[in-house]
């Protein structure tokens, strides 16, 4: 309802500014960042916060991306990426989709082991002793499937799957449906906002791994990217390579830090268009119970 009286729309006013400002504020050191990324190394070294480039140069993107390994390493993050969050989101909808019918034997208890692993988890060694003992150490499946599935996520779903009416599946059932096509066919379609936003979830924890593959991987072409940018920054740093570069070697680590932080959020940050209109009401679906 449009608001007509002078405290309304001063109301308004005081409100839009007051986001605007706010999203000023969340907006702008990003926008710092790549501005500064995009400028000489010399006048970033300076000091000072910049609103537009100065001196543009893209030194700091092309010492990223002349790294040997850069697109094969690309490559591994955009893998783990897509093939995770498939994975992913179909093990956990099944998962979850089961275990909110009450009449299934046993799922009480099984929602429960559920919950468990979110209070308590064995820790770093048993876990990398038991992906030691799988044969997946130096593989990309090290970084996919001890992180199929996450807890959270699952209780969220199994929330979400029991505000939705039986009658659904009493009327597919009539006509002939077995549970993978009343989940696939009816129950996912209708799912879709709360679907998009885990896999936003899953699709950002994948992209942004760097603790796992950190301790799985070794082997230099199996790095993701996010390691990779990591080790392009101790040898930016390094005074001994520093010395043995181009005098203009220790201003470029100075952007290139920035530019590292351009090149890992903004590929992420293009899925996000996609499920944004999804986003917002599915962060709330199955939080209320009426």
């Amino acid at each position: 309802m449009r608001r007509t009286s002078p405290a309304g729309i001063t109301f308004d006013v005081l409100n839009y500014a007051g986001l605007a400002l706010l999203a000023l504020l969340m907006i702008f050191p990003f926008w710092n960042v790549l501005v500064s990324s995009l400028t000489a190394p010399h006048l970033v070294q300076e000091g000072g916060m910049m609103l537009w480039p100065k001196e543009i140069t893209l030194i700091a993107f092309k010492t990223i991306v002349s790294t040997p390994n850069f697109v094969k390493v690309f490559q591994n993050t955009v893998f783990i990426t897509v093939v995770g969050t498939l994975l992913s989101m179909l093990l956990s909808v099944m998962l979850a989709y089961a275990l909110s019918k009450k009449r299934l034997a046993g799922a009480g208890l099984m929602v429960f082991a559920v919950f468990f692993t979110m209070m308590f988890h064995g820790g770093i060694i048993p876990s990398y002793l038991l992906v030691k003992n799988l044969g997946l150490i130096n593989s990309l499946w090290s970084l996919i499937v001890p992180n199929a599935i996450n807890a959270f996520n699952i209780m969220i779903l199994i929330s979400f799957f029991r505000t939705l009416p039986e009658e659904l599946e009493d009327s597919a059932r009539i006509d002939g449906c077995n549970d993978f096509g009343i989940l696939f066919l009816i129950m996912a379609p209708i799912s879709m906002p709360i679907l998009a936003t885990l896999t936003l979830f899953y699709a950002v924890a994948q992209w942004n791994m760097f603790f796992q593959a950190v301790m799985y991987i070794s082997n230099p072409s199996n790095y993701t990217l996010q390691v990779l940018l990591r080790q392009l920054l101790i040898v930016l740093t390094s005074d001994a390579v520093a010395a043995s570069l181009s005098e203009d070697a220790p201003r470029i680590g100075v952007t290139v830090k920035l530019a590292m932080i351009v090149v890992s959020s903004v590929p992420i940050l293009l899925v996000y268009p996609f499920l944004q209109k999804h986003f917002a009401k599915g962060i709330m679906l199955g939080s209320i119970k009426g």
